[in-house]
């Protein structure tokens, strides 16, 4: 029963340091070294993680069709290291000028889930500055530069930077800052107005040269969550949309001029009686005209949402705690001229999030998907956590691409792409996480993802589940 003080208090560090393990693995401790004088102040630290999965029946065998060769039983590691410096002085009227360099570097071991066999690269990290203060009661800050920035709970936008590819470490994603960035902040009491340039950092072998610009408002109050609306649009993209006969008909340029409205609500302790029960809902709403492969101009309708509800059952043995999502992201409907498939954009933020499924994740790409997740998390002790996860994925709209062209087959109709049946794939995720030290974090998950009808109708080789596991430690000094 978790009822003092002391173990409250470890129960608090436990949960943020799970979501240190799969979020940004930022921890408010304190620095490996620092340097003060006067009004000004230098810390620095490194952050370092190290990972090994190990993996069967990858990609469910659906490689056999093309690429017989392909290895579906694969062991590698990947190695991320870098060195952060952050810098602040305050300066007169209560603001501080403040600064963030890093430089990271990864390296696979061995060949990834994509093949891509030992890459690696160095490239910076965070290299922005800032200022900030607050006068009257308003507070304000404006930053420029690579730095992180999520919108909302991550639902599209806060993987600013890519991973995998020729920069190697694409299944521990330690990358995510934007390539370049200026945010401007206003903020008065519980509400906060943002306004964003972004451009994400992208390998060259992804490279869709995009510019996101926006606005946000967001109602944040720390012992209930946020609230925030927001809209976006985006005037610089050459990032292609599948078409009714992907991969024979792709829509170029399909992301520019895109105009995003997203809402979000992540409340908890909103009903009175049950302090812990949480509440969340999301939508996004996107428009844009499209030009298919053939010239024609239609209009683009896409739509997603997402409702879950949690309870944490904090004075029950090993205070449990029960989460609930389901999502949908709208696909192309066949038949229409609308183009109804929705951009997930720069989506991410975690497993108990936007990636659904820890093999799932790297398939099911946020659009033709609807998506039921059940997570069950434990607290065995101060230091130790465990988490449940159960996902089911299924295609919005059958016979649409559900990620870029998989599933392309010859019917008595012609050219189909996507899948005959709706149901995608199980997975069941079981993950440990132990604590040696706020610092210093351990993380064991096995993965176990079956195919559903969907995916073996596209499949005349056969299926296989897709396992995997992973061994991961995690440092930040």
């Amino acid at each position: 029963m978790l009822r003092t003080p002391t173990r409250r208090t470890a129960l608090t560090l436990a949960l943020a340091a799970l979501a240190f393990s799969q979020a940004s693995q930022a921890q408010q401790t304190p620095p490996a070294w620092s340097w003060q004088s006067g009004e000004s102040s230098l810390e620095a630290g490194i952050d370092a993680n190290l990972f090994y999965y190990s993996m069967s029946g990858t990609w469910w065998n659906l490689a056999a069709s093309s690429a017989p060769s392909f290895d579906k039983k694969r062991g590698f590691g990947e190695l991320w290291v870098q060195p952060k410096l952050n810098g602040r002085s305050k300066l007169g009227g209560g603001a501080e000028l403040y600064g963030a360099l890093s430089v990271g570097a990864s390296q696979t071991l061995d060949a990834d889930a994509f093949d891509y066999k030992d890459q690696g690269a160095v490239r910076f990290g965070s290299a922005m500055v800032g200022l900030r203060g607050q006068t009257e009661g308003l507070r304000y800050d404006l930053s420029i530069g690579r730095q992180p920035y999520t919108l909302g709970t991550g639902m599209l936008l806060t993987a600013g930077s890519a991973n995998g590819f020729s920069w190697g470490a694409g299944a521990s994603t330690p990358r995510k800052v934007w390539g370049r960035s200026l945010l401007a902040k206003a903020g008065y009491g519980e509400f906060t107005g943002t306004a964003f340039s972004l451009e994400p950092d992208e390998a060259p072998e992804a490279r869709t040269d995009t510019r996101v610009q926006g606005l946000a408002l967001e109602w944040a109050r720390p012992k209930m969550g946020k609230a925030g609306l927001s809209w976006f649009t985006v005037p610089r993209s050459t990032s292609i949309y599948p078409g009714d006969l992907a991969p024979l008909a792709f829509i170029e340029n399909g992301r520019k001029d895109l105009d995003t409205w997203h809402g979000w609500a992540d409340i908890t302790g909103l009903v009175p009686g049950i302090p812990t029960l949480g509440l969340r809902a999301e939508f996004a709403q996107q428009r844009n005209t499209i030009t298919r492969a053939n010239g024609r101009r239609d209009p683009m309708r896409a739509e997603a949402w997402l409702l879950g509800a949690s309870w944490w059952g904090q004075t029950l043995p090993f205070a449990p705690k029960f989460s609930y999502h389901v999502a949908r992201f709208s696909g192309d409907k066949p038949g229409t001229q609308t183009y109804e498939r929705f951009d997930p954009m720069f989506w991410g933020n975690g497993l108990d999030n936007w990636w659904f499924g820890a093999n799932g994740a790297y398939s099911w790409l946020n659009a033709n998907l609807r998506a039921q997740r059940f997570i069950i998390d434990a607290y065995l002790s101060q230091q130790d956590i465990v988490q449940l996860q159960y996902v089911r994925a299924s295609a919005d709209q059958l016979n649409s691409a559900v990620q870029f062209g998989q599933g392309v087959r010859f019917t008595n109709t012609g050219l189909l792409v996507g899948v005959p049946h709706k149901k995608l794939s199980n997975e069941l995720h079981l993950q440990y996480v132990h604590l040696f030290t706020p610092k210093l974090v351990l993380t064991a998950f096995a993965a176990r993802n079956m195919p559903g009808a969907g995916l073996k109708a596209i499949a005349p080789q056969g299926t296989s589940n897709w396992t995997t596991l992973g061994l991961g430690l995690t440092a930040s000094y």
